[in-house]
């Protein structure tokens, strides 16, 4: 079998929790590189503390990375969770990205990467990447689906060269986006969230994920693996996860990289 490039993303880092320290254990474990995408807001010093002494004892294994600021802004009187969406103007979507680097570098100091970053439920604009490329930001990393349709909607929206088509956003995943200053390397597996055909929330099993993995390998060569350390609050939740990892380690057609490996070349845009 042709072998995969496997990278690893846990969003939502702000509180030191048993479950992130389960989640930052099993992948040092198996020495798996995973990106952590920390919520300025949500950030605590105990946490904080943990994770520069975490990348101080593990530099090439885990990588701290910005995650919005809030996770949430306020449209119409109501809480919406994706930060950088409903046409958030320009400016707004600049500052609040901009402060809460400025956090993160406080708190994290040398292990806080700001080259990559993460929007809220995966929902961003042209301004947003307008505002990350200017702020100098070099990657972006959200969501993409492998089912033909979706294939062809982000075919037809990166021929036109558009961000988003028809009230959705278009992937340019291992591309550069339409604007050439940031480059998108997004997940495809989500190792949580899933729903049956009436909207029922699911628990998935450690089969459920190798099922989810195997297809997305069949259309992609690296596979962006995306977790919520917070989800594996109970023993079987973290039975499952660990089970998934440990059957991806003993796969020798799967090698494990860091989100930076899979960003394309810009010698060869």
């Amino acid at each position: 079998m042709a072998e995969t490039l496997v990278f690893f993303r846990d969003d939502d880092v702000g509180e030191l929790t048993d479950p992130l320290r389960f989640h930052l254990d099993l992948l040092i474990e198996f020495g798996i590189p995973c990106h952590y995408q920390v919520v300025p807001s949500y950030l605590d010093a105990a946490c904080a503390a943990e994770l520069r002494r975490r990348k101080a004892a593990h530099p090439d294994l885990v990588h701290f990375n910005q995650h919005g600021l809030h996770h949430e802004q306020i449209v119409e009187g109501r809480v919406e969770y994706a930060e950088f969406a409903f046409g958030r103007p320009y400016e707004d979507q600049k500052k609040a990205i901009a402060e809460g680097r400025e956090q993160l570098s406080q708190q994290l100091a040398e292990a806080f990467s700001s080259d990559v970053f993460t929007p809220p439920c995966h929902k961003y604009d042209a301004a947003t990447l307008r505002a990350l490329g200017d702020l100098g930001f070099s990657v972006i990393s959200a969501g993409l689906r492998t089912d033909w349709p979706a294939r062809a909607y982000y075919g037809l929206g990166r021929a036109l060269g558009r961000v988003e088509l028809l009230g959705k956003r278009v992937s340019y995943h291992r591309r550069f986006t339409p604007d050439a200053r940031l480059a998108e390397v997004s997940v495809v597996v989500d190792a949580h969230e899933d729903v049956d055909g009436r909207g029922v929330r699911l628990e998935k099993t450690a089969d459920d994920l190798w099922s989810d993995f195997e297809a997305a390998r069949r259309s992609l060569d690296a596979v962006g693996i995306m977790t919520h350390h917070q989800a594996c609050e109970t023993p079987a939740k973290q039975a499952a996860l660990r089970s998934f990892v440990e059957r991806l380690a003993a796969d020798p057609s799967v090698r494990f990289g860091d989100l930076l490996d899979l960003q394309p070349s810009r010698a060869a845009a």
